[in-house]
C-alpha cells in the first residue's frame, strides 16, 4: 500500500491530459452522422435469436429493468435470474456472495467474472474472492451463462459467468454530446450521483462517465461513530475508428478507470437475544473496523473485421488494486473464538470476553487484550486475449465456430499485522506500549495459458453446440515468514456438448454436459487436488413477443469439492487461504421462470408485465470427512451443503403507460443451514428465513426528466441472513430512495 499514492497520481494525471485532448479532437469532425460503430463483442448472451439456440441456461438483465428498480446493490439485480444463490452480509452488496447451481458463493470466487469481457476478480487465479466489484450503476446490462458455454469464459467453469457491461460510446453525433445526471438520496444519509457526458464523430467517439455513492449506514455503534461508506467510480473511454463503410474495418477502444472506497465495515455480529433486542446494534469492539481499497484498470481492445467470413477481437489488460482492512479479529492469549462467545455468550468462560466485546466490562489484563488486524494486501491482474468468430458453411450446413486464447498473470502480496486494544470505561483504546506485530507476510502469483474452440452447427432445426477448453496453470506462493516457497503446475482440459432442437417457431426443448473445473488455491498442499464434476442438465425454452418461459433441470455430479478456508467463514488464522478435498457431492435442481406481458389491461392504455422465478436445489455429501472449516467440520455420508437455499422464489408485478411506470417484488429466500448436516439444524446454526416487498415508481416529465421514487424492504422485514464468522447479522431494514434523472 506504500506505493497507492503514487499510483493514484499518475492515473488522476493521465486522466486530465487525456480530458485536455478531448476539445481538439472532437474539432476533427462536426459532421452529424446518421450512425456509428460500437463495439459489441464483449457480450456473451448475443442476441434474442442466439439465445435461444443456446444449449444451456442464458439470461439478460437489461437496460429498461436496471432503469426500472435503480438498485445499487447487484444482490437484488440478479433475485430476477433462476439458479443464481446470493448471501448477504452488509446489505449494500459491497462484498457480494454468488453462487451458481450449488456453487459455493463466498466471495464469488469460484464463479467467473467479467466486465465487457475482462475478468475483474483482484488475482483471478491466485486470490479470486471478489473484494472489488463494479458499480452497478454504470452498467446498461448484466448478462448470467449457466452450463455449457461457461467453458468458454474460464478459470471457473462449474457454477458459470457473468459479464457486466459498461455503458457504451454513444453512437450518434450531436452538437452539445449526450449527457445524464442521475441524482438521488435516501434513508440512512444514502446518496448518489451519477453522471455521463461523450459524443460520436466519423472517426472517433469518447465517454466520461463518473458516480459516487455513500451512506450514513444502518447500524448503530455502541458509544456512537460512522458504521456508512464512500464509494467512487470513474471512467473514460475512447474509440478509434476507420471509415465504417470501408471493406476492412478496424477499431481500437481504450477504457480506463479508477475507483475507491471507504467503509466502516466489521464482521462481528450479535448474539440471538441482542439480535432479538436491537438487529441493528454493533458493539464497541468493532469501532476501529475499516475498509479502504483503490482500483485502476486499462483495457486496450483492438477489433478486426476484414469483411469476410469472420473478425477478430483483442484485449490487452491490466487491473491493479489494492486494499487495507482493519479488522476485529479475536482475543488475545488462548481465548475462545469469537463466534463460540457469541453462540453461548453466558457461560462463565465466555460472558467475560462478551462484556469486553459489548463494552459493558473493563480490560483487565493482557490476556483480555482485543486484537485488530489490518490485512494489507496488493494485487494484480493483468494479460491478453484475442478470439476470432467465424461464420462456416460447410457441406451446406452453418457453424458458428469460435477459437479464443488468453494469456494471464496475476498477483496478491499480503502484509498483515495485529495491533492490540483495550477496553475502559465502554470505549476503545489502542495499547501504544504494545507494538504491532506481523501475522501474514507472503506473495502467491499465477501465470496461466488457457485455450477454447466451440463450434455451434445447425442443422435445420437441430442445433449442436460443443467445444472444449483447456487451461495450463503455473502457481509459486511465497510464505515470507518462514521462507517456504510451494510451486504447483496444474493442466486440465475440459470438453462439453449439447443440442438444441426446435420443436416449434416458439418452443425448444434442449440439453448438454459439461466438464467443470476450479483450481487450486496458490499454497495448498500438494495433496490439494482441483475442484472436477460433470455438469448435466436438459429443459425447454419457449419465446413468444408477449409469453417466455423456461425450465430446465440440472444435475452436478462432483468428482472432488474442493474447499477453502477464509476468515469469511470463519476459520482459524493459521487454515486462512488454504484448500483442502472434501470429495464427491451430488448438487440437483431446478430452475424455472415465466415472463408476461398483458397489453391494455383493464380496456386502458397500461400494460401489465409480470415475472415469476424459481429455483430449487438440493444435495448429498457421498463420503464422511473432516476438515478446519467450521462449516464442514464433521461431514457424514447423506449430509446437505450449507449455505444452499432449496427453494427461491421471486416474482416482479409492474404496471406502465407512456408517462409512468410502478412496480412490485417480491423475493423468498429460505431459513438456511449454516453447518453441513441432514436433519434440520437448531437455530444457532440456521439463517433466517426472509420475505422482502420492494416498490418503484418512475414518472416521466417529459422524454428526457424522470423522477423516481423506491421502498426497498417496504415491510420491514427483519432476519438473520449471516453467522459467520462473528455472530448473527441482519439484512438492510426499510429503506427509501427518491431521484431525478435528467438527460441532454
Amino acid at each position: 500500500m506504500n506505493s497507492l499514492p503514487i499510483k493514484i497520481k499518475q492515473n488522476l494525471i493521465a486522466l486530465s491530459l487525456l480530458l485536455t485532448i478531448i476539445p481538439a479532437l472532437a474539432q476533427q469532425d462536426t459532421k452529424e452522422q446518421a450512425s456509428s460503430v460500437q463495439l459489441d463483442s464483449v457480450t456473451i448472451t448475443g442476441d434474442a435469436e442466439d439465445r435461444s439456440r443456446a444449449s444451456g441456461s442464458i439470461h439478460k438483465i437489461d437496460e429498461a429493468s436496471l432503469k426500472q428498480w435503480h438498485y445499487s446493490d447487484v444482490n437484488r439485480i440478479l433475485e430476477e435470474v433462476p439458479g443464481v444463490y446470493l448471501r448477504q452480509e452488509d446489505g449494500y452488496g459491497l462484498r457480494p456472495n454468488i453462487g451458481m447451481r450449488g456453487s459455493d458463493a463466498n466471495r464469488s470466487k469460484k464463479i467467473t467474472l467479467m466486465e465487457d469481457g475482462v475478468l475483474f476478480a483482484p488475482a483471478p487465479y491466485s486470490a479470486p474472492a471478489a473484494y472489488y466489484f463494479p458499480m452497478m450503476a454504470r452498467m446498461q446490462s448484466v448478462e448470467v451463462y449457466k452450463g455449457l458455454s461457461s467453458i468458454k469464459y474460464g478459470p471457473n467453469s462449474v457454477g458459470g459467468a457473468i459479464n457486466f457491461v459498461s455503458r457504451n460510446i454513444p453512437v450518434d453525433y450531436r452538437k452539445n454530446g449526450t449527457s445524464t445526471v442521475d441524482l438521488s438520496a435516501g434513508s440512512y444519509g444514502f446518496g448518489q450521483l451519477h453522471g455521463f457526458y461523450g459524443n460520436s464523430y466519423d472517426n472517433f467517439g469518447w465517454l466520461l462517465e463518473g458516480v459516487h455513492m455513500q451512506s450514513a449506514g444502518f447500524k448503530e455503534l455502541d458509544g456512537g461513530g460512522n458504521t456508512g461508506f464512500d464509494k467512487n467510480d470513474l471512467l473514460l473511454k475512447f474509440r478509434f475508428n476507420n471509415d465504417p463503410t470501408a471493406k476492412t474495418y478496424h477499431q481500437l477502444d481504450i477504457k480506463l478507470g479508477y475507483a475507491n472506497e471507504t467503509s466502516h465495515e466489521t464482521y462481528l455480529g450479535l448474539s440471538d437475544d441482542d439480535f432479538d433486542a436491537n438487529p441493528y446494534r454493533r458493539y464497541v469492539a468493532s469501532k476501529e473496523d475499516l475498509m479502504q481499497w483503490n482500483h485502476q484498470q486499462i483495457n486496450v481492445n483492438y477489433f478486426f473485421d476484414p469483411g469476410g467470413i469472420y473478425i477478430i477481437n483483442t484485449v490487452l489488460y491490466r487491473r491493479d488494486f489494492s486494499r487495507i482492512w482493519d479488522k476485529m479479529n479475536g482475543f488475545s492469549g488462548n481465548a475462545p473464538l469469537v463466534s463460540e462467545i457469541l453462540l453461548n455468550p453466558n457461560t462463565p468462560l465466555h460472558s467475560v470476553y462478551y462484556e469486553l466485546l459489548t463494552g459493558s466490562a473493563n480490560s483487565t489484563g493482557p490476556h483480555e487484550n482485543i486484537l485488530v488486524e489490518a490485512k494489507d494486501r496488493d494485487f494484480i491482474s493483468q494479460g491478453i486475449q484475442s478470439q476470432i468468430d467465424w461464420e462456416l458453411v460447410i457441406a451446406g450446413y452453418k457453424n458458428n465456430l469460435n477459437l479464443g486464447v488468453r494469456y494471464h498473470e496475476d498477483e496478491v502480496v499480503r502484509d498483515h499485522s495485529i495491533r492490540e486494544f483495550e477496553i475502559i470505561a465502554g470505549d476503545f483504546y489502542e495499547i501504544t506500549s504494545i507494538a504491532p506485530r506481523d501475522t501474514v507476510q507472503n506473495n502467491a502469483k499465477a501465470r496461466a495459458l488457457s485455450a477454447f474452440v466451440f463450434n455451434e452447427i445447425s442443422l435445420a432445426n437441430l442445433t449442436i453446440s460443443g467445444g472444449v477448453r483447456g487451461e495450463l496453470i503455473r502457481t509459486n506462493h511465497h510464505n515470507k515468514i518462514d521462507n517456504k516457497i510451494t510451486s504447483l503446475e496444474n493442466f486440465v482440459v475440459l470438453p462439453g456438448v449439447g443440442m438444441n432442437y426446435k420443436i416449434t417457431d416458439s418452443l425448444r426443448v434442449l440439453a448438454g454436459v459439461h466438464k467443470g473445473f476450479v483450481s487450486v488455491t496458490p499454497g495448498s498442499d500438494a495433496s490439494v487436488i482441483p475442484e472436477k464434476s460433470i455438469n448435466y442438465e436438459a429443459g425447454f425454452r419457449y419465446a413468444e413477443p408477449t409469453l417466455s418461459s423456461s425450465v430446465i433441470g440440472f444435475f452436478s455430479d462432483y468428482r472432488n469439492l474442493s474447499g477453502t478456508c477464509t476468515f469469511s467463514l470463519g476459520c482459524a488464522a493459521e487454515d486462512v487461504d488454504q484448500s483442502f478435498n472434501t470429495g464427491n457431492v451430488d448438487i440437483w435442481g431446478v430452475e424455472s421462470e415465466l415472463r408476461k406481458t398483458f397489453a391494455k389491461v383493464f380496456n386502458s392504455s397500461f400494460n401489465l408485465p409480470f415475472t415469476l422465478v424459481y429455483t430449487y436445489t438440493d444435495s448429498r455429501f457421498r463420503n464422511n470427512f473432516s476438515s478446519p472449516r467450521p462449516d464442514l467440520v464433521d461431514v457424514k455420508v447423506g449430509d446437505q451443503l450449507p449455505n444452499l437455499p432449496q427453494h427461491l422464489l421471486t416474482t416482479r408485478m409492474g404496471l406502465y403507460n407512456d408517462n409512468w411506470q410502478g412496480a412490485l417484488a417480491f423475493n423468498y429466500v429460505p431459513e438456511m443451514r449454516t453447518i453441513a448436516g441432514i436433519d434440520k439444524p437448531s437455530k444457532k446454526n440456521r439463517t433466517d428465513s426472509q420475505t422482502v416487498v420492494d416498490f418503484s415508481l418512475n414518472y416521466f416529465l417529459s422524454t428526457k426528466s424522470t423522477i423516481y421514487l423506491t421502498a426497498n424492504n417496504l415491510f420491514n422485514n427483519v432476519a438473520i441472513v449471516s453467522r459467520r464468522p462473528f455472530g448473527a447479522r441482519p439484512n438492510k431494514p426499510r429503506t427509501f430512495l427518491i431521484g431525478l434523472k435528467l438527460s441532454i
